[in-house]
Protein backbone atom coordinates (compact mmCIF):
# COMPACT_ATOMS: atom_id res chain seq x y z
CA UNK A 1 0.00 0.00 0.00
CA UNK A 2 1.63 3.16 -1.07
CA UNK A 3 0.36 6.83 0.79
CA UNK A 4 0.82 10.25 -0.40
CA UNK A 5 0.82 12.55 2.98
CA UNK A 6 0.31 15.62 0.66
CA UNK A 7 -0.51 18.21 3.20
CA UNK A 8 -0.83 22.72 4.19
CA UNK A 9 0.87 23.83 7.09
CA UNK A 10 -1.39 24.12 10.74
CA UNK A 11 -1.05 28.18 10.34
CA UNK A 12 0.05 29.11 13.91
CA UNK A 13 1.30 25.26 14.94
CA UNK A 14 3.31 23.28 12.06
CA UNK A 15 4.90 23.67 9.07
CA UNK A 16 3.51 21.86 5.98
CA UNK A 17 6.55 19.55 5.84
CA UNK A 18 6.07 18.78 10.03
CA UNK A 19 2.66 18.06 9.46
CA UNK A 20 3.17 15.17 6.62
CA UNK A 21 6.02 14.11 8.62
CA UNK A 22 4.31 13.24 11.80
CA UNK A 23 1.33 11.78 9.83
CA UNK A 24 3.93 9.71 8.10
CA UNK A 25 5.19 8.68 11.04
CA UNK A 26 2.17 7.36 12.25
CA UNK A 27 1.56 5.36 9.52
CA UNK A 28 5.09 3.67 9.33
CA UNK A 29 4.04 2.82 13.19
CA UNK A 30 1.59 0.60 12.32
CA UNK A 31 2.35 -0.38 8.84
CA UNK A 32 6.54 -0.61 8.49
CA UNK A 33 6.68 -1.77 4.90
CA UNK A 34 4.19 0.40 3.57
CA UNK A 35 5.63 2.91 1.20
CA UNK A 36 4.62 6.96 2.53
CA UNK A 37 6.32 9.76 0.42
CA UNK A 38 5.81 13.65 1.79
CA UNK A 39 4.68 16.00 -0.44
CA UNK A 40 4.40 19.55 1.67
CA UNK A 41 2.59 21.86 -0.08
CA UNK A 42 2.28 25.77 0.05
CA UNK A 43 -0.03 28.24 -2.08
CA UNK A 44 2.00 30.82 -2.39
CA UNK A 45 2.30 32.68 1.66
CA UNK A 46 4.94 31.61 3.86
CA UNK A 47 6.28 27.44 3.18
CA UNK A 48 6.60 28.25 -0.57
CA UNK A 49 10.13 28.52 -0.73
CA UNK A 50 10.50 25.22 1.48
CA UNK A 51 7.82 23.04 -0.53
CA UNK A 52 9.64 24.11 -3.49
CA UNK A 53 12.87 22.72 -2.16
CA UNK A 54 11.72 19.52 -0.45
CA UNK A 55 9.76 18.71 -3.70
CA UNK A 56 11.93 20.05 -6.12
CA UNK A 57 15.78 20.25 -5.00
CA UNK A 58 17.25 23.73 -6.06
CA UNK A 59 19.85 25.78 -3.51
CA UNK A 60 18.39 27.99 -1.05
CA UNK A 61 20.23 31.49 -1.40
CA UNK A 62 20.52 33.21 2.15
CA UNK A 63 21.33 37.63 1.49
CA UNK A 64 20.20 40.84 3.29
CA UNK A 65 17.35 42.48 2.70
CA UNK A 66 14.98 44.70 4.66
CA UNK A 67 11.09 44.26 6.41
CA UNK A 68 8.39 46.02 5.52
CA UNK A 69 9.54 48.76 7.65
CA UNK A 70 13.20 49.28 5.72
CA UNK A 71 14.94 47.32 8.42
CA UNK A 72 18.08 45.20 7.68
CA UNK A 73 17.36 41.44 8.06
CA UNK A 74 18.43 38.69 5.84
CA UNK A 75 16.30 36.43 3.65
CA UNK A 76 16.56 33.12 1.44
CA UNK A 77 15.12 32.23 -1.91
CA UNK A 78 15.66 29.05 -4.05
CA UNK A 79 17.52 28.93 -7.13
CA UNK A 80 16.34 25.90 -9.46
CA UNK A 81 18.26 24.57 -12.14
CA UNK A 82 20.26 28.03 -11.79
CA UNK A 83 17.75 30.08 -14.00
CA UNK A 84 14.43 30.18 -12.01
CA UNK A 85 14.48 31.91 -8.41
CA UNK A 86 11.66 30.81 -6.01
CA UNK A 87 10.79 34.20 -3.38
CA UNK A 88 8.20 34.16 -1.26
CA UNK A 89 6.63 38.12 -0.56
CA UNK A 90 6.11 36.65 2.94
CA UNK A 91 10.38 36.65 3.36
CA UNK A 92 10.98 40.13 3.50
CA UNK A 93 7.72 42.06 3.92
CA UNK A 94 5.87 39.10 5.18
CA UNK A 95 3.46 39.82 8.66
CA UNK A 96 5.31 37.88 10.63
CA UNK A 97 8.28 39.46 10.59
CA UNK A 98 6.03 42.15 12.65
CA UNK A 99 4.46 41.78 15.80
CA UNK A 100 1.00 42.85 15.92
CA UNK A 101 0.80 45.68 17.48
CA UNK A 102 3.69 47.63 15.33
CA UNK A 103 1.66 46.38 12.24
CA UNK A 104 0.89 49.65 9.85
CA UNK A 105 0.25 49.17 5.87
CA UNK A 106 0.58 53.12 5.59
CA UNK A 107 4.09 52.80 6.57
CA UNK A 108 4.87 49.33 5.17
CA UNK A 109 6.59 48.84 1.94
CA UNK A 110 7.45 45.83 -0.27
CA UNK A 111 10.96 47.41 -1.28
CA UNK A 112 12.47 44.33 0.97
CA UNK A 113 10.98 42.14 -1.96
CA UNK A 114 12.11 44.11 -4.84
CA UNK A 115 15.82 43.53 -3.52
CA UNK A 116 15.53 39.66 -3.36
CA UNK A 117 14.28 39.72 -6.92
CA UNK A 118 17.11 42.12 -7.61
CA UNK A 119 19.53 39.79 -6.30
CA UNK A 120 17.97 36.80 -7.67
CA UNK A 121 18.40 38.44 -11.35
CA UNK A 122 21.90 39.60 -10.65
CA UNK A 123 22.58 35.99 -9.64
CA UNK A 124 21.25 34.30 -12.91
CA UNK A 125 17.44 34.30 -12.62
CA UNK A 126 15.54 34.47 -15.93
CA UNK A 127 12.26 32.99 -14.21
CA UNK A 128 10.80 34.45 -11.24
CA UNK A 129 7.78 32.46 -9.20
CA UNK A 130 6.72 34.90 -6.84
CA UNK A 131 4.25 33.58 -3.97
CA UNK A 132 2.15 36.13 -2.69
CA UNK A 133 0.74 35.35 0.26
CA UNK A 134 1.00 36.53 3.78
CA UNK A 135 2.38 40.44 3.25
CA UNK A 136 2.23 43.06 5.94
CA UNK A 137 1.89 45.55 3.21
CA UNK A 138 -0.73 47.69 0.73
CA UNK A 139 1.62 49.53 -1.41
CA UNK A 140 0.42 48.73 -4.37
CA UNK A 141 3.83 46.72 -5.42
CA UNK A 142 5.86 50.11 -5.71
CA UNK A 143 8.09 49.32 -3.38
CA UNK A 144 9.26 46.59 -5.34
CA UNK A 145 9.17 48.61 -8.45
CA UNK A 146 11.47 51.26 -7.03
CA UNK A 147 13.59 49.04 -5.48
CA UNK A 148 13.90 47.59 -9.11
CA UNK A 149 14.49 51.16 -10.77
CA UNK A 150 11.06 53.10 -11.07
CA UNK A 151 11.07 56.41 -8.81
CA UNK A 152 7.78 57.47 -7.55
CA UNK A 153 7.09 61.56 -8.12
CA UNK A 154 4.70 63.64 -6.53
CA UNK A 155 2.88 67.10 -8.28
CA UNK A 156 5.90 69.00 -7.94
CA UNK A 157 8.44 65.95 -9.62
CA UNK A 158 9.74 64.99 -6.17
CA UNK A 159 10.35 61.34 -5.00
CA UNK A 160 8.02 59.77 -2.36
CA UNK A 161 8.84 57.33 -0.37
CA UNK A 162 7.07 54.17 -1.31
CA UNK A 163 4.87 52.91 0.85
CA UNK A 164 1.01 53.24 1.58
CA UNK A 165 0.39 56.47 2.63
CA UNK A 166 2.17 58.06 -0.27
CA UNK A 167 0.10 56.26 -3.22
CA UNK A 168 -2.47 59.06 -2.95
CA UNK A 169 0.10 61.60 -3.43
CA UNK A 170 1.87 59.89 -6.72
CA UNK A 171 1.34 61.74 -9.82
CA UNK A 172 4.26 60.30 -12.06
CA UNK A 173 6.87 57.59 -12.15
CA UNK A 174 10.09 57.43 -13.53
CA UNK A 175 11.56 54.47 -14.95
CA UNK A 176 15.15 54.29 -14.86
CA UNK A 177 17.69 52.64 -17.15
CA UNK A 178 18.82 49.58 -14.83
CA UNK A 179 14.83 48.80 -14.53
CA UNK A 180 15.16 47.47 -18.43
CA UNK A 181 17.36 44.56 -16.80
CA UNK A 182 14.01 43.12 -15.19
CA UNK A 183 12.11 43.59 -19.10
CA UNK A 184 12.56 39.64 -20.23
CA UNK A 185 12.39 38.49 -17.14
CA UNK A 186 9.48 35.95 -16.78
CA UNK A 187 7.50 36.44 -13.77
CA UNK A 188 4.74 33.70 -12.87
CA UNK A 189 2.77 35.00 -9.32
CA UNK A 190 1.77 32.53 -7.63
CA UNK A 191 -1.34 33.09 -5.78
CA UNK A 192 -5.07 31.86 -4.83
CA UNK A 193 -7.18 35.19 -4.72
CA UNK A 194 -8.84 36.81 -7.12
CA UNK A 195 -9.22 40.32 -5.79
CA UNK A 196 -8.83 43.42 -7.83
CA UNK A 197 -6.61 46.36 -7.10
CA UNK A 198 -9.04 48.70 -5.72
CA UNK A 199 -12.33 49.02 -4.85
CA UNK A 200 -14.85 46.81 -2.23
CA UNK A 201 -13.39 43.70 -3.42
CA UNK A 202 -9.73 45.05 -3.35
CA UNK A 203 -6.50 44.91 -1.68
CA UNK A 204 -7.44 47.72 1.05
CA UNK A 205 -11.26 46.78 1.58
CA UNK A 206 -10.34 43.21 1.89
CA UNK A 207 -7.54 42.30 3.32
CA UNK A 208 -5.69 45.77 4.63
CA UNK A 209 -7.27 45.61 8.23
CA UNK A 210 -5.86 42.02 9.23
CA UNK A 211 -2.57 43.84 8.35
CA UNK A 212 -3.71 46.66 11.20
CA UNK A 213 -5.34 49.25 9.60
CA UNK A 214 -8.41 51.27 10.79
CA UNK A 215 -11.67 52.55 8.89
CA UNK A 216 -10.32 55.57 7.97
CA UNK A 217 -6.89 54.07 6.77
CA UNK A 218 -8.52 51.69 4.99
CA UNK A 219 -10.33 54.39 2.78
CA UNK A 220 -7.25 56.16 2.32
CA UNK A 221 -5.50 53.16 0.80
CA UNK A 222 -7.54 52.17 -1.30
CA UNK A 223 -8.01 55.97 -2.97
CA UNK A 224 -4.33 55.30 -2.98
CA UNK A 225 -4.72 52.22 -5.43
CA UNK A 226 -7.67 53.71 -7.49
CA UNK A 227 -5.12 56.73 -7.49
CA UNK A 228 -2.04 54.38 -8.88
CA UNK A 229 -4.42 52.65 -10.94
CA UNK A 230 -5.44 55.59 -13.13
CA UNK A 231 -1.90 57.03 -13.25
CA UNK A 232 -0.87 52.91 -14.80
CA UNK A 233 -3.63 53.34 -17.27
CA UNK A 234 -3.34 56.28 -18.51
CA UNK A 235 0.40 55.60 -18.52
CA UNK A 236 0.78 52.03 -19.61
CA UNK A 237 -3.16 51.25 -20.95
CA UNK A 238 -2.89 48.43 -18.11
CA UNK A 239 -6.80 48.49 -16.55
CA UNK A 240 -5.57 47.17 -12.64
CA UNK A 241 -9.27 47.54 -11.90
CA UNK A 242 -10.59 45.03 -13.26
CA UNK A 243 -7.53 42.50 -13.56
CA UNK A 244 -8.50 39.25 -11.14
CA UNK A 245 -5.70 38.71 -9.02
CA UNK A 246 -4.05 42.35 -9.29
CA UNK A 247 -5.12 42.51 -5.68
CA UNK A 248 -2.84 39.98 -4.24
CA UNK A 249 -0.42 40.83 -1.60
CA UNK A 250 -1.83 44.38 -1.14
CA UNK A 251 -1.58 45.08 -4.73
CA UNK A 252 2.08 43.73 -5.28
CA UNK A 253 0.80 41.96 -8.00
CA UNK A 254 -0.85 44.50 -9.80
CA UNK A 255 1.82 46.55 -9.83
CA UNK A 256 4.41 43.97 -10.95
CA UNK A 257 1.81 43.16 -13.71
CA UNK A 258 1.81 46.62 -14.71
CA UNK A 259 5.48 46.83 -15.53
CA UNK A 260 6.92 43.42 -16.38
CA UNK A 261 6.29 40.07 -17.67
CA UNK A 262 3.84 38.32 -15.48
CA UNK A 263 1.53 35.54 -15.68
CA UNK A 264 -0.81 35.16 -12.36
CA UNK A 265 -1.19 31.54 -11.67
CA UNK A 266 -2.60 29.17 -8.46
CA UNK A 267 -0.11 28.60 -6.07
CA UNK A 268 -0.97 25.18 -6.19
CA UNK A 269 -1.01 24.57 -9.59
CA UNK A 270 2.58 26.04 -10.05
CA UNK A 271 4.01 23.78 -7.37
CA UNK A 272 1.88 20.57 -8.92
CA UNK A 273 3.55 21.71 -12.22
CA UNK A 274 6.82 21.90 -11.40
CA UNK A 275 7.67 18.77 -9.24
CA UNK A 276 4.97 16.68 -11.66
CA UNK A 277 2.33 16.23 -8.26
CA UNK A 278 0.30 14.69 -10.67
CA UNK A 279 2.77 11.60 -10.86
CA UNK A 280 2.98 11.35 -7.10
CA UNK A 281 -0.76 10.56 -7.28
CA UNK A 282 -0.59 8.25 -10.38
CA UNK A 283 2.08 6.08 -7.91
CA UNK A 284 -0.23 6.03 -4.49
CA UNK A 285 -2.88 3.78 -3.52
CA UNK A 286 -4.20 6.14 -0.70
CA UNK A 287 -3.72 10.26 -0.88
CA UNK A 288 -3.69 12.11 2.20
CA UNK A 289 -4.15 15.76 2.73
CA UNK A 290 -4.61 17.94 5.40
CA UNK A 291 -5.12 22.02 6.63
CA UNK A 292 -5.06 23.74 9.79
CA UNK A 293 -9.06 24.57 9.49
CA UNK A 294 -11.29 23.18 7.36
CA UNK A 295 -14.26 25.07 6.32
CA UNK A 296 -17.02 26.58 3.80
CA UNK A 297 -13.96 28.24 2.13
CA UNK A 298 -11.99 25.00 1.16
CA UNK A 299 -14.34 24.42 -1.37
CA UNK A 300 -13.62 27.21 -3.08
CA UNK A 301 -9.75 25.76 -4.02
CA UNK A 302 -8.22 25.55 -1.09
CA UNK A 303 -5.01 23.24 -0.89
CA UNK A 304 -6.50 19.94 0.35
CA UNK A 305 -9.96 20.61 -2.23
CA UNK A 306 -7.58 20.68 -5.09
CA UNK A 307 -5.30 17.63 -4.00
CA UNK A 308 -8.68 15.86 -3.48
CA UNK A 309 -9.92 16.79 -6.81
CA UNK A 310 -6.55 15.10 -8.54
CA UNK A 311 -6.97 12.21 -6.42
CA UNK A 312 -10.81 11.54 -7.88
CA UNK A 313 -9.28 12.16 -11.17
CA UNK A 314 -7.35 9.41 -10.78
CA UNK A 315 -10.22 7.01 -8.61
CA UNK A 316 -7.53 7.29 -5.65
CA UNK A 317 -8.90 7.52 -2.19
CA UNK A 318 -8.34 10.95 -0.43
CA UNK A 319 -8.33 11.49 3.57
CA UNK A 320 -8.47 14.53 4.67
CA UNK A 321 -6.77 15.43 8.10
CA UNK A 322 -7.33 18.84 9.76
CA UNK A 323 -6.84 20.71 13.20
CA UNK A 324 -10.43 21.45 13.17
CA UNK A 325 -13.63 20.87 11.03
CA UNK A 326 -16.35 23.59 11.31
CA UNK A 327 -19.61 22.12 11.44
CA UNK A 328 -22.02 21.99 8.06
CA UNK A 329 -18.91 21.36 5.89
CA UNK A 330 -20.17 17.79 4.19
CA UNK A 331 -17.01 16.00 3.72
CA UNK A 332 -18.56 13.48 1.18
CA UNK A 333 -19.71 16.10 -0.90
CA UNK A 334 -16.40 17.33 -0.95
CA UNK A 335 -15.43 14.28 -2.39
CA UNK A 336 -12.99 12.84 0.33
CA UNK A 337 -13.16 9.26 1.60
CA UNK A 338 -13.24 10.13 5.52
CA UNK A 339 -12.11 13.73 7.51
CA UNK A 340 -10.12 13.22 10.49
CA UNK A 341 -9.62 16.22 13.17
CA UNK A 342 -7.73 16.88 16.30
CA UNK A 343 -10.15 18.78 17.84
CA UNK A 344 -12.73 16.85 19.56
CA UNK A 345 -13.80 14.94 22.26
CA UNK A 346 -11.40 15.75 25.40
CA UNK A 347 -8.91 17.70 22.87
CA UNK A 348 -9.35 21.36 22.58
CA UNK A 349 -8.01 23.80 19.91
CA UNK A 350 -5.94 24.97 22.31
CA UNK A 351 -3.95 21.31 23.00
CA UNK A 352 -4.39 20.66 19.15
CA UNK A 353 -2.28 23.62 18.28
CA UNK A 354 0.13 22.87 21.54
CA UNK A 355 1.17 19.33 20.49
CA UNK A 356 0.34 19.05 17.07
CA UNK A 357 2.67 16.83 16.10
CA UNK A 358 1.76 14.03 18.40
CA UNK A 359 -2.29 14.38 17.59
CA UNK A 360 -1.56 14.20 13.77
CA UNK A 361 0.90 10.73 14.36
CA UNK A 362 -2.10 9.62 16.17
CA UNK A 363 -4.45 10.33 13.03
CA UNK A 364 -1.97 8.99 11.28
CA UNK A 365 -2.07 5.46 13.15
CA UNK A 366 -5.79 5.30 12.90
CA UNK A 367 -6.00 6.29 9.12
CA UNK A 368 -3.60 2.79 8.84
CA UNK A 369 -5.78 0.77 10.84
CA UNK A 370 -8.49 1.64 8.80
CA UNK A 371 -6.59 1.15 5.70
CA UNK A 372 -5.12 -2.31 7.11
Amino acid sequence: MNFLIACDSFKGSLSAYTVCKAIKYGIKSELPDSPAVCFPLADGGEGTVESFFQNCGGVKVQTETVNCFFETMTADYLMLNGKTAVIETAAASGIMNVPAEKLNPMKASTYGTGLLIKHAVENGAENIILGLGGSATNDGGVGALNALGIDLLDKNGNMLEPVGENLIKIKDFKINSEFSKYKNIKFTLACDVENVFCGNLGAAYVFARQKGADDRQIEELDKGLDNLADIIYKKLGVNLKTCKGAGAAGGLSGGLLAFLNCEIKSGFTVLAEASDFERQIINADIVITGEGKTDIQTAYGKLPFRVCELAKMHNKPCFLVCGQLEGGVDIKELGFSEAYQLVGGEVTAKEAIADAAYYLTEKGKEIAKVIS
